[in-house]
């Protein structure tokens, strides 16, 4: 009798933790959802802003970027609805084909993509732009971890460590970098020495690369023109105010504009041609002036929640491949982020990069909302056997 009463007791612990086990990955879930969500629309009214001063220039409707972003809303939730719902362990058996597409997509932007802004990024589909680059990041994390995986503890031998490393990442970062696209490819290289932390590998092998990354970062930043004038508006933007100075300048003037409370929704001044790039690298500038402090406060204040419940995700994670994923990807976003806004507030140079979720750009909206459908999946599997997530 008291063996039958040990057994029950045990069996109520048990339900009593797959209860909480499920309440806490609903509240992780959820809160990433909300988290993007609230960042899509501080975008969407950014963009409207911002971008309407250069539409009316164009000679289009006002609202041609917002409608376009709308339509990138619009993708951008059906993919993550869908990668929400299908387990992310099956995302192994389409690494590498989905890799070997992307290449060719990066191949593809040499050959037949157009030029803007001095690189070529895009390829021109009808009315549509597409750029491979954004695709190139969830690609190149998703092919990463599959593959680390896979050598298991293999890794520990510095070959099995190198191959999987080079055919991913340095692949991937080759091809962006003869867009050239240095911001893209220092994001890529963050987000992947993130997901070969979260693996087996030895720290030895983790900080010998990290070293040779920021080495060849340092090497590149410099070995262009373009980008050495970067670091000097970086380092001393008001000894040349009219050249290399000019953007972070002006992108100071709109954030000292928005005081603590902004100067309103559409009513920034530097959106009428003073800030270039308004509606893309530096729209966290219009949002300050917008919204002044306070506004600019929340949107750090949103990407430093999605850090935390991402990392989250990642330590809850049920396997390694799920650790994998949901560290790179987290990465990928948080750091990305912290390089535009950094940019913009003079804190580093400024990379070209756009701000996750709230930038004007239809491809990097889908594959973040994307990646971020999987983070959720991720989450909602925390705790659970693996096999649960295959």
């Amino acid at each position: 009798m008291t063996g039958n009463v040990t057994s029950l007791t045990r069996m109520r612990s048990a339900a009593r933790r797959r209860s909480e086990t499920v309440r806490s990955n609903s509240r992780t879930s959820t809160a990433l959802l909300v988290v993007v969500a609230i960042l899509v629309v501080i975008g969407l009214s950014a963009t409207m802003s911002a971008s309407s001063t250069v539409a009316i220039a164009e000679d289009s409707d006002r609202f041609y970027y917002l409608k376009s972003q709308l339509v990138g809303v619009g993708l951008g939730t059906l993919s993550l609805v869908v990668m929400s719902r299908i387990p992310y362990g099956t995302l192994r058996r389409f690494a590498l084909p989905g890799f070997v597409v992307t290449i060719g997509l990066l191949v593809a932007v040499l050959v037949i993509g157009y030029d803007g802004g001095g690189a070529r990024r895009w390829i021109g589909l009808g009315p549509l732009t597409f750029q491979p680059s954004e695709v190139a990041k969830l690609a190149t994390i998703v092919m990463l971890a599959t593959l680390m995986e896979r050598k298991g503890n293999q890794i520990t031998t510095f070959g099995h460590y190198l191959a999987p490393v080079a055919f991913s990442v340095g692949v991937v970062a080759g091809l962006v970098m003869l867009e050239p696209d240095l911001g893209t490819t220092i994001v890529i290289g963050a987000a992947s020495l993130a997901v070969i932390m979260a693996s087996s590998t030895p720290f030895h092998y983790v900080a010998a690369t990290g070293v040779a990354g920021t080495t060849a970062a340092g090497i590149l930043a410099f070995s262009a023109g373009y980008r050495s004038d970067r670091i000097t508006g970086f380092l001393d933007p008001w000894s040349n105010a009219s050249a290399e100075g000019y953007q972070l300048i002006q992108g100071y003037y709109a954030l000292s504009n928005g005081g603590y409370f902004g100067v309103g929704l559409g009513a920034s001044r530097a959106r009428w041609f003073y800030l270039p790039n308004a509606h893309t690298d530096f729209i966290f500038a219009i949002i300050g002036e917008e919204t002044g402090f306070l506004g600019a406060i929340l949107v750090i204040a949103l990407f430093t929640v999605l850090a935390i419940v991402g990392w989250v995700t990642a330590v809850r994670a049920s396997d390694i491949f799920g650790r994998m994923l949901a560290i790179g990807i987290t990465s990928w976003i948080t750091f990305q982020a912290l390089a535009n806004i950094g940019g913009v507030l003079g804190a580093i140079p400024i990379t070209g990069i756009a701000l996750p979720f709230v930038s004007y750009g239809g491809t990097a909206l889908v594959t973040s909302m994307a990646a971020l459908g999987i983070l959720v999946n991720i989450a909602r599997h925390g705790g659970h056997s693996s096999r649960r997530a295959r």
